[in-house]
This record gives structure tokens, C-alpha cells and sequence, in this order.
């Protein structure tokens, strides 16, 4: 319910938007974008063991400055986001979380992976350039694009020496706000009219820390790592 009234809004924006401007100089379109997603860090200690398969879904609007140049902003939500990290080092690494497995001073063991999955709300803002339409064909390249990510989900699987848990919520370890940025390089076909398939491949990351971290490490030193998430997607979409 919470989905299709965000999409209502979104509709009703776009089309407020389109009246204030001339049809050419607006378009919007719809996304179903796979993507694959791994994490990494700047500890040698915690280290990426793994990707996840996502999906990004969601609505884009672009507005033309001139036939190869236009500005283009949206609302997206992206599915399973995250990754595999193996921590050579137990400890408290999730303290913010009340785990629901049974741990020796609230410790998780030495080589433990944990897989973070993560769900955001994205409204990304950028730039888009455009080559001049080679038969039914042009290509294009957006960037930069700076996405603003809302945490709305956060799980985590655990497995390690004698541990094993699954779907545990670790909403308080995610910021709740994130800066991403992207680029991306695609095409888009004619279909007819003004109706255009895309495609294209893109890479995105974040500014700053994907897990707030903080906990303590089993040896007495405390995790001052930094994570990132870092995606491959491969767009796929429809615009008008």
C-alpha cells in the first residue's frame, strides 16, 4: 500500500510538471533494473567474502536544456542491497543489535561472515548527455548522478564457528541516510512516437561509512573500519 501511494505522488508530480513545460522538453519513464552489489572495506582485517543479486525499481523524469542535454531526477527503491564481509576478528561488531543467538560476552567469533542485506529509497538528481538520433539509435552517459538513499530495511545472515542466524534486523547499524553517487552509459532505441527502450550499464557507491560500526574486537581494539557498497547496474526501462 505504502508503494502505490509513493507511485501515485510520483504520477501526479509528473504530470503537474509536464503542464508547466512544453511536452518535448519532458519526459518520464519506469525502471526494472537488476543489479549486483558487494561490499568492501579499509581494514585489512574485514573483508569482502561475496555479492548480492538486487533490484532496482522505480520512475525517472528527465528535462531537456537543450536536444542532447537534460537533467534528470526520480524516485527508485533498491532490493537487497549490500554484501558479504568476513571479520578474521570477532567481536561486538553488530552492538547496536540484539542478536537472537546466544554469544560468549556478546561477542561474535574470530573468521564469522556476516551478509548484510539492505533495502533504500533512492531519489537520485544528475546530468545526462545525449548523442543526435543515428537511425532509430542514440547513446548516451549520465553523470554525475548524487542519490540521496533512505534506509527503509536492514537483515543480516550470520554464520561463523558454532553459529548460524539468518534475517536478523539490523536497521540501527545502517545510517539512515546516505549520499551515493553513479555513472552509467546506455541507449536508447525508438520504438515510435516518442516512446524509447533504454539500456545501459552503471556503477554506484556511497560517501562515508555504509555501517555506523563501533563495536569492540575481541583483542580489546575497537572496529574503526569504513564500509562501502559498491553496484553494478544493469538498466533496463521504458520512457514517454
Amino acid at each position: 500500500m505504502r508503494f502505490i501511494i509513493i507511485l501515485l505522488i510520483i504520477f501526479s508530480s509528473i504530470n503537474y510538471a509536464s503542464s508547466q513545460v512544453e511536452v518535448s522538453d519532458f519526459t518520464f519513464g519506469f525502471e526494472l533494473s537488476p543489479t549486483i552489489s558487494w561490499m568492501a572495506t579499509d581494514d585489512n582485517r574485514i573483508n569482502g567474502n561475496g555479492s548480492n543479486l538486487g533490484l532496482r525499481i522505480g520512475t525517472t523524469g528527465e528535462y531537456y536544456l537543450t536536444e542532447n542535454y537534460s537533467l534528470v531526477a526520480g524516485i527508485h527503491f533498491a532490493f537487497n542491497q549490500g554484501g558479504q564481509l568476513f571479520y578474521e576478528r570477532g567481536g561486538n561488531h553488530l552492538s547496536r543489535t540484539e542478536l537472537s543467538i546466544d554469544l560468549v560476552d556478546g561477542n561474535l567469533p574470530d573468521n564469522v561472515d556476516i551478509r548484510y542485506r539492505m533495502q533504500f529509497l533512492e531519489i537520485p538528481l544528475g546530468f545526462k548527455m545525449r548523442t543526435n538520433q543515428i537511425g532509430n539509435m542514440s547513446y548516451y552517459a549520465q553523470f554525475p548522478v548524487f542519490t540521496f538513499g533512505i534506509n527503509t530495511k536492514a537483515t543480516a545472515d550470520i554464520e561463523g564457528s558454532g553459529i548460524k542466524t539468518e534475517n536478523e534486523r539490523i536497521n540501527q547499524e545502517i545510517p539512515f541516510l546516505r549520499m551515493f553517487w553513479s555513472v552509467a552509459l546506455g541507449a536508447e532505441y525508438e520504438l515510435g512516437g516518442n516512446t524509447y527502450l533504454v539500456g545501459g550499464l552503471g556503477y554506484q557507491s556511497n560517501f562515508g561509512d555504509i555501517v555506523k560500526g563501533g563495536g569492540t574486537r575481541i583483542d580489546g581494539g575497537k572496529d574503526r573500519s569504513s564500509a562501502k557498497i559498491h553496484s553494478l547496474v544493469i538498466r533496463i526501462g521504458v520512457k514517454f
